[in-house]
């Protein structure tokens, strides 16, 4: 009774796809293709990361090395003029613009650092 509701095709349809697939070959294939694609991806990513650091590069080192001039030149103007004396070497290290900032900054840290009793500082 069961034989006669088989269908003699697709049984041998079945048939031919009953083998057995190699495993372990298989999945070395894949995970070997897989992991070429990863390095050609990777060494793309790399490649393209290189030629956008370095037309960025080209493109914005001439205006940022002279933002950098501008900012050090105006952070290094003295407060005081003292000459070209002995007395203007001694206090030329607190004598800027830098120094002020620099001093206030590590002031407000100290004072956060007392009112929160957090160690921003060390």
């Amino acid at each position: 009774m069961m034989a006669e509701l088989h269908d003699v095709k697709l049984e041998s349809l079945f048939a031919e796809a009953k083998h057995d697939l190699e495993g372990e070959a298989i999945t070395a294939r894949v995970m070997s293709r897989t992991r070429n694609r990863l390095f050609t991806l990777l060494g793309g990513g790399a490649l393209l990361s290189l030629v956008l650091l370095l037309i960025g590069w080209y493109v914005f080192a001439g205006p940022l090395l002279e933002f950098a001039v501008l900012v050090s030149e105006f952070l290094t103007n003295p407060l005081i003029d003292l000459g070209e004396g002995w007395l203007a070497l001694v206090f030329l290290p607190i004598n800027n613009i830098a120094s002020i900032l620099v001093l206030s900054t590590r002031v407000s840290l100290l004072a956060w650092k007392k009112l929160t009793g957090t160690s921003l500082i060390r």
